[in-house]
């Protein structure tokens, strides 16, 4: 498989800048060789295993069915998961990170690159913020958010139609995180849950996590943003924790729903092309295949 290396500026002719270039050489190697060794592993059945792909967590304890990103069930590839240290949920719903903050998430990064991921997902929307310092610095690519795929949601509107976030603060979401992201503002229109709901009494104070209440919540606040808003064609769902609610909030205003699962299948699609064994073997060239 082919992987995607990260090219680094040029160094100058130095003992040091010599060094510094070997490192990130050897380490790029070593990525390169543990991703191929990880493709190459036969199962049971004679395929060949999928590499995973890397999960960075924060550093939260909540309810994660199936459904949730963090669920290994939840995705049709593997996934590997590391830890970013000291990552609590008020410091990453924020509408800005310090240094040390991103550091952390940087060193889950390169863990999960060592032990073999393709691409990296994260556990937070808000995250967003922090997309061009990651890919910047990662060695394998990065999608922080599921707010990456409204680039290309708009360009499938006419220009008249926006794009309704749903999110998990929409006291903290806004113009700080989609400018990072390239995505105009004036074409999206961004609603929260509110703080006394049960998504954020589970997540914020450890309340039990009852789903039909929060999709019964999730699916009135759709719906009264798209009442309030008639332009909106199609809805993202920013917060990495409400894709078992996507098949309802769909259900009930009839829009494209996009969310953190779409964007990771959409990811990793990319970053390992397999071709379907519904394809069957490549068919001779006879003037009785040609249509």
């Amino acid at each position: 498989m082919h992987m995607i290396n990260k090219t680094y500026p040029k160094t100058s002719n130095t003992s040091e800048g010599i060094a510094r270039s070997n490192t990130r050489a050897t380490i790029i190697f070593e990525i390169n060789t543990s991703v191929i060794a990880m493709s190459s592993q036969k199962q049971e059945d004679g395929s060949v295993a999928l590499p995973a792909l890397g999960f960075i967590s924060i550093d939260v304890t909540i309810h994660r069915p199936s459904g949730d990103p963090f669920n290994e069930k939840t995705w049709p590839f593997p996934i590997i998961r590391e830890k970013a240290d000291n990552s609590s949920e008020t410091q990453v719903v924020s509408k800005s990170y310090d240094d040390a903050f991103i550091d952390r998430f940087v060193d889950a990064g390169k863990r999960l690159a060592q032990r073999g991921a393709v691409g990296i997902i994260t556990s937070c929307g808000f995250l967003a913020m922090a997309q061009p310092e990651l890919a910047a610095r990662l060695p394998i690519p990065i999608a922080t958010s599921a707010l990456v795929q409204i680039p290309s949601i708009l360009t499938l509107l006419s220009a008249t139609h926006t794009v309704g976030i749903l999110t998990y603060d929409d006291a903290r979401l806004g113009t700080a995180q989609l400018d990072k992201l390239g995505i105009p503002s004036a074409r999206c229109h961004i609603r929260g849950v509110p703080a006394s709901g049960g998504l954020r009494q589970h997540i914020q104070h450890g309340a039990e996590y009852v789903h039909e209440d929060i999709s019964r919540q999730l699916v009135e606040i759709a719906r009264d943003m798209i009442a309030e808003h008639p332009d909106i064609a199609a809805i993202c769902l920013e917060c990495t924790n409400m894709p078992p609610f996507s098949e309802a909030i769909q259900d009930a205003v009839g829009l494209p729903v996009y969310d953190a699962y779409t964007m990771g299948c959409w990811f990793y699609s990319g970053l390992v092309s397999r071709r379907p064994k519904r394809w069957g073997a490549i068919e001779r060239d006879t003037l009785d295949t040609r249509t």
